[in-house]
């Protein structure tokens, strides 16, 4: 599961740092587009919600770290991408703001600090 986490988290940096696109002339593929949708970022954060609430069940995080997840997805990324999907007609394809890429880069990164380390 932290391998999940961790695939994530490198996405959405991917996705929300100008500076792997500008190293490269080229202009991003379509592919590379589809990463910035509000669709991918909504379920992006989501995965990670729904991976807190696995540890919790499993008894590998407390109630008070989950419930610091819970409180930021909840309190600050939610009503945030709420916001942007207005602005975006309801359309899950439109693309993700910079804004909403990093609150989603932050929650990611908070659920991926719950793993313990894999041991080499």
């Amino acid at each position: 599961m932290k391998k999940i986490i961790t695939l994530l988290l490198v996405a959405a940096l991917g996705v929300s740092s100008p500076v792997f696109l500008t190293s490269c002339s080229t202009t991003p593929s379509t592919n590379v587009e589809a990463f910035k949708t509000l669709s991918v970022i909504g379920s992006t954060a989501k995965s990670g919600m729904d991976a807190a609430t696995q540890l919790l069940k499993q008894g590998s995080i407390t109630v008070a770290q989950w419930q610091k997840v819970a409180d930021f997805y909840d309190n600050k990324f939610q009503p945030s991408f709420a916001l942007a999907l207005t602005a975006a007609n309801s359309d899950l394809s439109s693309p993700a703001s910079p804004d909403i890429t990093n609150l989603a880069i932050q929650f990611v990164a908070l659920v991926a600090a719950l793993y313990p380390p894999t041991p080499k």
